[in-house]
């Protein structure tokens, strides 16, 4: 059983472990420039999930989101396999959540495949809800996005 994750703002020196975790979990995965564009993206955030110290550090997983005004974007969350189903990727988001509703965040937004059930569970489980849907948006399969939506004040995103 791996320990609760550590949760801390990822480095450049992060890179490589967060572009092998990305190839590992997507079919068209990032580029290693998109990573590296992110981390100088002044309205990017990257948070990484790992062992906390003293132990060696290894990335088992990493959100990625934007927050512009009053909103929060996620773009891409993912945990090595090796790590999957102990609570990282609840952990990520959980603290990704926090940091932005600390800057003023009032509404999150996210796209996310329909055939992406665990993602889907995962959303839910926060109180995301769909709100839309973008047709063909993914290029590798022609799949449909569903775009969620969450807000601590739930009359924003009330259905």
């Amino acid at each position: 059983m791996t320990a609760a994750p550590f949760i801390r703002r990822a480095g450049l020196t992060d890179v490589r472990s967060i572009w092998e975790i990305e190839k590992l979990s997507y079919a068209s995965p990032w580029s290693l420039w998109c990573f590296l564009a992110e981390f100088a993206n002044s309205k990017s955030t990257i948070l990484v999930a790992g062992p906390s110290p003293p132990e060696k550090w290894e990335t088992w997983g990493y959100i990625i989101f934007w927050l512009l005004a009053d909103e929060m974007h996620i773009l891409n969350l993912a945990v090595h396999p090796d790590y999957r189903r102990r609570g990282i990727s609840r952990a990520l988001l959980t603290a990704a959540l926090e940091q932005a509703r600390t800057q003023g965040a009032e509404v999150v937004w996210l796209e996310v495949r329909p055939s992406n059930e665990a993602a889907l569970a995962l959303y839910r489980s926060f109180g995301f809800r769909e709100v839309g849907i973008r047709p063909g948006y993914y290029t590798d399969n022609g799949e449909a996005a569903l775009i969620y939506a969450f807000s601590w004040d739930r009359d924003i995103v009330a259905e």
